[in-house]
């Protein structure tokens, strides 16, 4: 975000006018009684700046109406008909600029989980906040309103600065947005509007632009050309990347992950001139990249990651380094390095799959379907038939020589929409050092703490700060200088460890950050009492997560509003991604780790976050092999669960991921072995039963608000991951891309439902 100066030009001229007629003043005053003279010039000085800044009574009063709107949040706790308003210190949940005797600036941020009261208005908010009319900055993020934007928002003809993230607003952008032509940032990430963006060509100084976390689509944004950030991640925009971005010659950051963008990417995106990040992941983009290919000189990370991209890297984006991060696992690539891909019958298939209606809508859209391949025969007919005839025969082939390759099948006669992607190899210290650069992407950075930061912020580690206190060492929650709420980890060394090996060790822990896991933030290391060369304890501060946990949001509907499907999948995406992270981060993978649906926190933005998993090991002897030993094993009362052998704890990770899907999809918890069995047995007939059948085992408070297809495909990878038989689980890539289908297929749906009620 572009940072505007929180004091405004008019305002330190009149302080400083001021502080000049003091001194003038001075000058002719007797120097007697120098203690009481100089206090009279304090107090002086206090009252002509506070004079300088007095809010008029109007703006005072739109404050405290505005702190009764917003229904007393910790913010604006304590203002009152006396508060000056202009004079109070900023902090990081309130800050207050004025200009004379008007607010100029207003940021308000706080923690809330949950949307305001029934009584709250959208409109009322507004309204009230019009009465500010000098506003250049307005930031309410986080403070739970909700409701649709109003219209309104134009009144303020001056806002350079627009924040409203992470609250619950939804419905469409009002179209009167685009009239506000002094925005410079327009962030209004993490809430649930809709439809399609205004036209924003008309915003001629807009540099920032983000929508991330809502569901806009799937027409792309019209926008101007003095965009210097760009975040579209998480919602729905489809189609193909339109050529018009060639003209953003300003622009630095482009995040369009998690949508449904297909086609060949355009190759003018690497070279643009100012750009440097590049997140194309988690679409359905298609073909090959150049090998020609430009990239601008100051590019320094692109994630094209889990498409469906064939060919090999193009030179300029071939190798990793310190100055550039490159991502491409989960396409069909020929790379070179240890990036994961698929065989190019996935990759195949699944284009294919990018320009078909879902399988439940066939019977309603006949016509649609003829039309589309009356359009789409002429051009691909050909080559669409001939690549699916070498796929067939090449699968047969492949079966007849390899019973391994067909071992992963439907529970039920037929064809499986479940897909398999070919055998890993065995991650090595090149990814690990890539997949670390790419876990603190976006993240707090990590850091040392000093031993006093960590007692200031637990208040000297008091009993009322401690959360947890068992096998797993003590658990305090504390805030930093920032206001920042965090939890340290307390953990005895016993014995006492070797301070440049615990060094190196930390180093490997710093690694494990990741926007699906709870991240750890830094460290602190107590030396012994002996010397310098050991240490006794190890302190580790993780963020905070504080909107509850994934069951939570499936059980607790008097609190608040229950997830609906696409939200569900898209946080067990997020908890698989997590899992895909911690399996290929160190050597060997981190396996075995508590996947317990309560261990799964969401955030202000409904993203998933692993929290309880399980750390590398610290070996006593460093020839000492992995076995038995738990984690931290040097240290006291710890046991952390045992890393096994990596392919059976890979397995006993997605076994647990299957767990969670179960209860997304029923909204009932297996608490007993029969009771998982007979959901099993269930779930299995439901899938040949009929469409009644099925949607009958889902959890009703999600009724109506799926795609037949979409449940489908999520049942059957879960029963595949509830194996009794551990290699009949896929694997975690295999996970992902089902999931990821199963929001295709509704997604589609949804877009199939607005056609049908519109005609």
């Amino acid at each position: 975000m572009i940072h505007i100066h929180p004091h405004s030009p008019t305002a330190h001229h009149q302080q400083q006018h001021s502080v000049h007629q003091i001194k003038m003043a001075s000058l002719s005053l007797p120097r007697s009684k120098p203690r009481f003279f100089h206090l009279s010039i304090l107090v002086l000085c206090f009252f002509l700046t506070a004079s300088a800044q007095q809010l008029s009574p109007s703006q005072s009063k739109t404050l405290l109406r505005l702190q009764r709107l917003l229904e007393f949040p910790p913010a604006l706790a304590g203002l009152t008909n006396s508060t000056n308003f202009c004079v109070l210190p900023p902090s990081t949940s309130l800050s207050i600029a004025c200009s004379g005797d008007r607010i100029t600036q207003l940021s308000i941020v706080g923690g809330r989980s949950t949307p305001l009261s029934s009584s709250f208005s959208s409109d009322s908010l507004f309204t009230t906040l019009s009465r500010l009319p000098s506003l250049t900055v307005l930031s309410l993020v986080s403070i739970g309103i909700w409701g649709p934007l109003p219209g309104k928002v134009d009144r303020f003809a001056s806002l350079k600065v627009l924040n409203l993230s992470s609250n619950f607003l939804h419905g469409a952008i009002p179209p009167q947005i685009s009239t506000m032509s002094s925005l410079q940032n327009l962030v209004l990430a993490g809430n649930s509007f809709n439809g399609t963006v205004p036209d924003l060509k008309s915003l001629p100084i807009l540099a920032e632009l983000d929508l991330g976390g809502n569901r806009f689509g799937p027409d792309f944004p019209s926008l101007g050309e003095s965009l210097v950030t760009l975040v579209l991640k998480n919602n729905s925009f489809g189609g193909k990347i339109p050529a018009g971005l060639a003209a953003l010659d300003q622009l630095q950051k482009l995040d369009s992950a998690s949508n449904q963008f297909v086609g060949w990417i355009p190759p003018f995106l690497f070279s643009l001139p100012s750009i440097r990040y590049l997140d194309l992941s988690g679409n359905q983009l298609t073909g090959q990249l150049p090998a020609n290919l430009s990239c601008s000189s100051g590019l320094g990370y692109v994630d094209i990651s889990n498409n469906l991209l064939m060919g090999g890297l193009p030179t300029c984006i071939r190798s990793n380094s310190s100055s550039l991060v490159v991502l491409n696992s989960g396409n069909c690539m020929a790379s070179g390095d240890s990036s994961y891909q698929h065989s190019n019958s996935y990759c195949n298939d699944g284009a294919l799959a990018a320009i078909l209606p879902p399988a439940d809508h066939k019977s309603r859209s006949k016509s649609k379907l003829g039309l589309i391949f009356g359009i789409v025969g002429g051009v691909v007919g050909g080559a669409v038939l001939l690549g699916l005839l070498v796929f067939l025969v090449s699968r047969r082939v492949r079966a007849a020589t390899n019973p391994e390759s067909s071992m992963f099948q439907k529970p039920i006669a037929g064809k499986t929409l479940v897909q398999v992607s070919p055998g890993r190899t065995p991650a090595d210290a090149r990814h690990m050092s890539q997949a670390a650069r790419v876990g603190t992407l976006g993240l707090t950075p990590y850091r040392v703490f000093s031993m006093e930061e960590l007692e200031e912020a637990t208040d000297t580690f008091d009993p009322s700060n401690l959360i947890e206190d068992g096998p797993r060492g003590h658990f305090y929650k504390g805030w930093l200088q920032d206001g920042s709420m965090v939890v340290v980890r307390r953990l005895k060394l016993k014995p006492k460890h070797p301070l440049q090996s615990l060094l190196k060790y930390m180093d490997v822990i710093s690694k494990l950050r990741h926007h699906h896991l709870v991240s750890i933030l830094g460290h602190c290391i107590v030396g012994g009492q002996d010397g310098a060369n050991t240490a006794s304890f190890v302190f580790l501060v993780f963020e905070h997560v504080q909107n509850g946990t994934l069951r939570s949001h499936l059980t607790e509907w008097r609190k608040r509003e229950m997830m609906k499907w696409l939200q569900r999948v898209s946080a067990v995406i997020g908890v698989a991604r997590g899992i895909q992270f911690l399996h290929t981060v160190t050597v060997p993978g981190i396996v075995g780790n508590d996947l317990n649906i309560e261990n799964i926190l969401l955030d202000q933005t409904l993203t998933a976050k692993i929290n309880n998993y399980n750390l590398p090991v610290l070996l006593k002897n460093k020839n000492k092999k992995v076995g038995s030993e738990s984690p931290f094993s040097t240290m006291e009362d710890s046991d952390l669960g045992s890393i096994r052998n990596l392919d059976h704890g890979e397995k006993e990770d997605i076994y647990q991921l299957g767990l969670i899907l179960l209860e997304i999809i029923t909204g009932k918890p297996a608490e007993s072995q029969s009771e998982l069995d007979s959901l099993k047995v269930q779930l299995q007939k439901s899938l040949t039963d009929g469409p009644a059948e099925l949607k009958g085992m889902a959890d009703p408070s999600i009724c109506g608000t799926f795609a037949l297809g979409s449940l489908r495909t999520a049942v059957e990878i879960t029963l595949n991951c509830i194996s009794e038989d551990p290699s009949m689980r896929p694997s975690i890539d295999d996970v992902l891309w089902n999931l990821q289908y199963s929001v295709q297929v509704q997604d589609g749906w949804g877009s199939s439902e607005n056609l049908s009620t519109q005609s």
